[in-house]
């Protein structure tokens, strides 16, 4: 081909994959177009990639942005326009716990961690017939794709539950006023964003109106126990020598013991599996060597029966011999006695012949006298193998019943051993502790599952203690102690109840009964005060306090949506 046609070729080529490159990227920008046209028609946010745990160069790091109850949208709620690149650090900087406090009035979820307040979003609580129950609640399953299993599956994506009987936060339709059947909707992209941040163990106040937690100090707080690490090295198995003691020896917090009983617990796990392996193929060894002395004793058995046959069989055949041989020499005597005194010839060729047949049942008589020895030889000697196959088929019974015996320790050991690490698992865990007034009971759970309860008094029983919820959000400067923060939740209709019991103190002045004691709820620091608790149970919630802690107190009882396990701490309020 000329070089000018070649070179015309060329552009041709270069053209073409040029047109094709533009109809492709047009064909991708119409469908992102009319993705986003969509998402924001049906009252979604677009979901950030990063929020998704992806990454992509689209993003930019732009700020996220969030429709409010009013129906605009508006750059994070509470904090500083955020910056291309701090993003991430000033949404969130990985300290916990977080928890979330959800205002119904406002129509609103606030997310807050030791720091303050880490984001914020509208929601849609439940509307009329279908409120959204109001309380302290715990985030207790997660599903990425979920669908409800009451609302003929309707798709609930990044569904985060707060009680078994169907209250969870998950992707919905916001449409700025409260429109679902109880659950709390989120936009797609706060949705995706707060899964990425929250887990299982987490708690979330709802309040009939905005709340903001406060930090708190109090004297009568819970406070942690710490150990020195001498008592976690011995713990621990095959742990090196605890450093010497010296003028302040080195302490550990709860979580870090937890640590290192988890760390006893799998070796211990991990050698009581090696153990019961090990006696399991002893067991199996044993049913072999049993299974092999049963088939000795069993020959041994055989040959004695066989050898006590051949002995009878002898027996009787020396028995007959013997009886021959009686017979013979009475013959020969008889014949003896019929020789003549002059030589009788006959007498004489017939005691020749009986001394013959002498000689001959004398021969046979030996014989079977051998033979008899022979085979009363082999019964002792099978008697005496039978008798060892007996000692060694009761001693291998007696082995495999030891080794049996040594499995099963090992198998229990083993199950024992699983079980205390799953107890380990759970004290690393943040610990819920409540009060309820109602219950005149504390209760004590941890990895959602219940650890103890024991009785529990408040004084002025008249006076409401209110709902409050202390949260040890961090570790104080010396490590030694926590830094709280407290949401106390307001009483639904205060006035009301306030002009109830004034009618009720009249009421009582007027039959003369003693007026009753009543007030306002307490106050965070008064309801702290007014509880009395037993020294031993503050000394056991101390055992396992850390970061992530929380302590109820509240007039009402322990909700109906706790159960066994599986679940936190619950109140409701009304």
């Amino acid at each position: 081909m000329p070089k000018a046609g070649l070179r015309i070729f060329q552009i041709v080529m270069r053209i073409s994959v040029v047109a094709h490159d533009r109809i492709c990227c047009a064909c991708a920008f119409s469908a992102v177009f009319a993705v986003s046209v969509a998402t924001k028609a049906l009252g979604f946010e677009a979901t950030p990639t990063v929020a998704l745990g992806y990454s992509s160069s689209f993003d930019n790091d732009q700020p996220w942005t969030a429709r409010s109850a009013y129906g605009h949208s508006s750059s994070k709620i509470g904090g500083a326009p955020s910056v291309p690149g701090a993003k991430r650090a000033e949404i969130y900087n990985g300290d916990r716990p977080l928890f979330a406090v959800i205002s119904i009035a406002d129509q609103r979820v606030s997310i807050y961690n030791d720091h303050g307040l880490v984001d914020r979003s509208a929601i849609s609580t439940g509307m009329l017939g279908h409120p959204t129950p109001k309380g302290v609640f715990t985030i207790i399953g997660r599903e990425r794709y979920h669908r409800s299993n009451i609302y003929s599956g309707a798709p609930m994506p990044f569904m985060q539950r707060i009680t078994w009987s169907g209250i969870a936060m998950h992707v919905g339709v916001v449409p700025g006023h409260p429109a679902s059947h109880g659950c709390i909707r989120l936009p797609a992209g706060f949705a995706a964003k707060l899964w990425g941040l929250t887990k299982i163990g987490e708690r979330v106040v709802i309040s009939p109106q905005e709340v903001t937690p406060i930090e708190f100090t109090h004297p009568l707080l819970p406070v942690p126990k710490m150990r020195v690490v001498a008592e976690a090295y011995q713990s621990a198995p095959d742990a090196p020598q605890a450093p010497l003691a010296t003028a302040q020896p080195p302490l550990i917090n709860p979580h870090q013991y937890a640590e290192q009983l988890r760390a006893k617990a799998v070796a211990e796990k991990a050698a009581a599996v090696r153990t019961v392996k090990e006696t399991y193929a002893a067991v199996r060894v044993g049913q072999q060597e049993v299974a092999r002395a049963a088939a000795e004793l069993k020959a041994a058995e055989a040959a004695h029966s066989l050898a006590q046959v051949k002995a009878e069989t002898a027996a009787k055949a020396y028995q007959a011999a013997v009886a021959a041989a009686s017979a013979t020499e009475q013959e020969s005597i008889l014949v003896a006695g019929l020789k003549a005194p002059d030589g009788n010839v006959y007498g004489m060729v017939e005691s020749r012949s009986l001394s013959k047949g002498d000689e001959r049942v004398a021969a046979a008589t030996d014989a079977v006298a051998i033979a008899t020895m022979n085979v009363e030889a082999a019964l002792t000697d099978t008697t005496a193998k039978l008798e060892d196959a007996k000692t060694a088929s009761a001693a291998k019974a007696a082995d495999l019943a030891d080794a049996v015996r040594r499995w099963n320790d090992a198998t229990a050991a083993s199950v024992a051993a699983a079980n205390a690490e799953k107890e380990v698992l759970l004290r690393m865990s943040p610990l819920s502790v409540l009060v309820s007034k109602k219950d005149q009971r504390i209760y004590v759970r941890q990895g959602l599952a219940p650890v103890f309860d024991a009785p529990a008094s408040v004084r002025d029983p008249e006076t409401p203690l209110g709902s409050h919820l202390y949260i040890a959000t961090a570790v104080e400067g010396d490590g030694t102690s926590l830094k709280w923060s407290v949401v106390s939740i307001p009483t639904r209709f205060a006035e009301e109840r306030g002009e109830r019991k004034r009618k009720t103190a009249s009421v009582e002045e007027q039959v003369g009964a003693p007026p009753k004691m009543y007030g306002s709820p307490s106050s965070a620091a008064d309801a702290l005060e007014r509880i009395e608790i037993a020294q031993d149970v503050r000394d056991r919630i101390a055992e396992r306090l850390w970061t992530g802690g929380s302590l109820i107190i509240s007039d009402e009882p322990l909700s109906g949506e706790t159960g066994a396990v599986g679940t936190d701490l619950t109140v409701k309020v009304r």
